[in-house]
């Protein structure tokens, strides 16, 4: 698949076999062997469609477009990230023996890295989550079903390592054209040696952690090619090609179960020659020889997904989309709209280069003009010559020529290099207004901070980032919805691994924290022995059941238990509400609950144990255990409280006490 005829960028085709000298075939001078690979005439048809496919993809990538400023995606992402990484040709060094211009300065101000990483900073500092919503046969909100998902979303973004994915995304978005993501729930087992029995390692298979479970990847721009490039929905996309080179092993590993993998080697391409109606193996000069090419083709109006190692289909060629929504498994956004019809969009590398070669071109020009004002070039004028070694601090030098004389050079305008600095100093406020704003760094008061004060600082940053944050929402509900429908797949299935002869059928169950409170757990069984439909008596002996089981209400971890077939029948939906697309951090939550316990514990409405409970779990260290904190009444003895009275001598009341009276808290009553 890597070794295509590009002659024109229009006509991009499968590089075809030449015949040598010796009756055999050769491809760019080296040397072809025929291949023991024969598909059948489908599996043929099929092949030549994804490499038809690809070629035409590989022209949409290479192709100049006036979105890109007449640059190709290709061309655009290579400029783009250029500018990301501050490329300087030779690292700035001056070329070796360039003695004019070696003094000059060459620096250059990492303008675009330092406010891409800054945005990434402020975009990922809560991580995003989308919120869910159930809905059964009759349209009805099942709130129970949607906390149940919500935490099984939380639980597969937690085994993905999403906080990582999602900065890892952000970066994309703010440096490439287009920010992809592959989202999977796979499987793969690998052999493993466990014990050694007369001389010979006993096998087993095992479950490969590292590859199994939730997987969350970020693509390369370059990695996926789409059917039409004016198409800016993933799913509306009529073919999609995810190439990617990985190692053999890993390819192994992965596919050593299909039977067509025998025919795959490693650096070794295999390609038809319609000549003789064969397919030969050619030396890949673009792949290293313990590397493979591993394409993967998924076409929705065939309902394909197909998987093709060094031009060896590894699948059936009627192999379907194993997702059972149908969905292509990708996601992607990025920082800006180009147009609403184009599929990539415009980076934040991008947008400020242009700002960004101007700062860098007076940048050391200033530089360079200090270096002259304070060490000026000199001009010598009479008959000596005079040599810069004189010019040293402190030095005496005596010249023969009484005419001799050395003035330094004047360079002009003195008010130049102030120009220039302040020509800087606009370029870099526009950088400022275009990329990000000072609301983003405000300084807290030196008094306190109130709720208002803080929800006015997070709202202002996020009004700066307001468009892309809405552009990473629209990410987080196409991830969310990959996830619902992973999750319904594959988390409510039976447990093959626990099935045992004449016994029920066992499912999984999943144990994670909840969310601010770190001393308490949540267990989600799926459990096939919960009715499909209860009644409300029913429902209520079996939570009655569930208390007992785990404990009581002060118990360290709640259970719930799912019915499998039921959940999968609801229908769930991923929506971006505004507390999803700004989430309170947890200082906004802190200062929120310190003013509601001011106001709420002079109240003598209020619960005051309750109350001081607010205070207590508004900080991390009585979070965890708030009850301790709380002094226990001590039982009441009736005895010991008669024997006090008795011992107490007749006091006045407190209302009508002198001292009260003279500090102007309660009146003496008056004489009549």
């Amino acid at each position: 698949m890597s070794i295509l005829n590009t002659n024109s960028i229009d006509n991009v085709t499968e590089s075809k076999l030449s015949p040598n000298m010796g009756g055999g075939y050769s491809l760019n001078g080296k040397e072809a062997s025929i291949s023991p690979y024969n598909p059948s005439p489908g599996e043929r048809a099929i092949r030549s469609m994804i490499i038809k496919h690809f070629a035409l993809g590989y022209a949409t990538q290479r192709k100049p477009r006036v979105e890109f400023n007449d640059l190709s995606l290709v061309a655009r992402a290579t400029y783009d990230q250029m500018s990301f990484n501050t490329y300087q040709p030779n690292n700035g060094d001056t070329l070796d023996g360039d003695l004019t211009n070696s003094w000059k300065s060459k620096a250059i101000r990492p303008i675009v890295r330092n406010k891409c990483i800054s945005i990434a900073a402020h975009a990922t500092a809560r991580l995003l989550y989308p919120r869910i919503v159930a809905q059964d046969r009759e349209c009805k909100e099942d709130k129970d079903a949607a906390i149940v998902m919500a935490d099984l979303v939380e639980f597969a973004t937690n085994q993905a390592d999403y906080e990582m994915h999602a900065l890892n995304r952000v970066i994309m978005a703010l440096s490439d054209p287009c920010s992809i993501g592959y989202t999977e729930y796979s499987e793969v087992y690998r052999t493993v040696k466990t014990e050694k029995v007369n001389g010979k390692w006993k096998t087993e298979k095992m479950l490969d952690e590292t590859l199994s479970g939730f997987k969350s990847i970020p693509v390369s721009y370059k990695e996926l090619f789409i059917e039409n490039i004016y198409e800016p929905d993933v799913q509306k996309q009529g073919w999609l090609i995810w190439r990617k080179v990985i190692s053999y092993s890993l390819a192994e590993l992965k596919y050593k179960k299909f039977d067509n993998f025998k025919f795959v080697l490693p650096g070794i391409q295999t390609i038809f020659n319609d000549a003789n109606d064969s397919f030969y193996n050619v030396y890949d000069s673009n792949m290293r020889q313990e590397d493979v090419e591993e394409v993967i083709y998924w076409n929705k109006t065939l309902d394909l997904k197909i998987v093709q190692i060094n031009g060896i289909m590894i699948d059936d060629c009627d192999n379907p989309n194993p997702r059972k929504d149908k969905l292509y498994p990708f996601d992607k956004f990025g920082y800006e709209i180009i147009s609403p019809n184009f599929f990539y969009y415009k980076s934040l590398s991008f947008k400020l280069q242009q700002d960004a070669k101007i700062i860098n071109t007076l940048y050391p020009m200033i530089i360079d003009g200090t270096y002259l004002d304070i060490f000026p070039a000199m001009i010598n004028t009479g008959g000596e010559t005079i040599g810069s070694d004189v010019l040293i601090p402190g030095s005496t030098v005596t010249f023969s020529d009484k005419d001799a004389d050395l003035r330094a050079i004047n360079t002009g305008n003195p008010n130049k290099l102030r120009s220039a600095i302040e020509t800087k100093n606009i370029i870099e406020e526009s950088l400022q207004e275009t990329s990000s704003d000072n609301t983003q760094n405000s300084v807290q008061s030196a008094g306190g901070t109130t709720a208002y004060e803080i929800s006015r600082i997070e709202q202002n940053a996020s009004i700066v980032l307001g468009l892309f944050i809405k552009m990473r929402s629209s990410h987080i509900k196409q991830y969310g919805t990959l996830l619902v429908g992973d999750i319904l797949q594959h988390l409510t299935i039976v447990d093959v691994n626990k099935i045992v002869d004449n016994a029920e059928l066992i499912y999984k169950t999943f144990l994670m924290p909840i969310n601010n409170q770190r001393n308490k757990s949540k267990r989600i069984k799926f459990d096939g022995s919960v009715p499909d439909e209860m009644s409300k008596e029913e429902k209520l002996k079996a939570s009655y059941d569930i208390i007992n089981e785990q404990g009581d209400h002060e118990s360290e971890q709640e259970i719930w238990k799912v019915n499998p077939k039921v959940f999968r029948d609801l229908k769930f939906s991923c929506v971006i509400t505004s507390d999803v697309q700004n989430p309170m951090s947890e200082d906004l939550e802190r200062a929120f609950a310190l003013e509601e316990y001011d106001r709420m514990i002079m109240n003598p409405l209020s619960n005051q144990e309750e109350t001081f409970k607010l205070l207590l779990e508004a900080y991390p260290k009585t979070k965890k255990a708030p009850d301790k904190y709380i002094k226990k009444e001590e039982p009441v003895n009736p005895m010991n409280i008669a024997q006090q009275q008795l011992n107490q001598p007749n006091m006045p009341q407190a209302g009508n006490s002198p001292l009260n009276a003279m500090k102007g808290k309660t009146p003496l009553p008056q004489a009549m």
